[in-house]
């Protein structure tokens, strides 16, 4: 051990058995120093690790962790999960569609909102299109009320004309029709129902779409969902749902 000499200003280690005995003792003394600050260290954290796996933080993190997780946004509103949000989905593909749409048309009780990107007719025919311009016909009949938005673009092409001839039919069976801003393609295949079920996908109303061709849908009972659904369609032709 080292001391000072204050008549010399140095620092020497005494010698002799004084020298050896002080020497001993501060390495005792050093030793359990540092025992000491080590166990003081294990115990910091074999309690700090205690804490962190003990049931209650690992509900408490769990709880945070889902109080923080983003939620999706739609039309300027946070949505987070609702229960019951979807009580049931079906994938339809290829003709399923044809069948569970006239299911849902013959089945609805207060309304249906349809857009169509084509919905090509031909009267006396006995296509698919034309099987559904009839269901819902009768739905009106019913006292069922329907609304329909169909695109419209600048050009005069075929599309325009078969939405146009089909929109003129529904309108004289008491339909609404809105054909949507000739500007911007409305490219959605969307039918409401009863503001429940909804039926979204890849099918056209043409007799191609609904028989022939490899497509796919998918029908959902879901309140939310058709509630978000109805509100997009109203916004494609705004000031024609009053």
């Amino acid at each position: 051990m080292w001391y000072k000499d204050p008549g010399r200003g140095v620092e020497i280690l005494p010698k002799g058995a004084e020298g050896r005995f002080l020497n001993q003792l501060g390495i005792a003394i050093g030793l359990m120093a540092v025992r000491f600050y080590r166990n003081i260290g294990w115990m910091a954290l074999t309690t700090a690790l205690l804490i962190l796996l003990s049931p209650a933080a690992f509900a408490a993190g769990e709880s945070r962790a889902v109080g923080s997780a983003p939620q999706p946004v739609l039309k300027g509103r946070t949505t987070g999960p609702s229960p019951q949000a979807v009580v049931e989905a079906k994938l339809l593909l290829d003709r399923d569609y044809f069948t569970a749409l006239l299911d849902g048309v013959d089945r609805a009780r207060t309304e249906i909102f349809l857009s169509a990107y084509l919905f090509r007719t031909i009267e006396n025919a006995r296509g698919y299109p034309e099987a559904v311009l009839k269901r819902l016909v009768a739905a009106v009949h019913r006292g069922v009320r329907v609304d329909v938005v169909l695109e419209r673009n600048k050009n005069a092409d075929d599309l325009n004309q078969n939405n146009a001839e089909t929109s003129e039919r529904l309108k004289q069976a008491g339909i609404r029709v809105c054909m949507d801003a000739p500007d911007r393609v409305t490219h959605t295949k969307l039918v409401v129902i009863d503001r429940r079920y909804l039926l979204i996908g890849s099918h056209n109303l043409t007799h191609a779409a609904l028989k022939f061709n490899h497509e796919a849908s998918v029908w959902i009972d879901s309140a939310p969902l058709a509630e978000e659904a109805l509100i997009y369609m109203r916004s494609l032709c705004p000031g024609e749902w009053k």
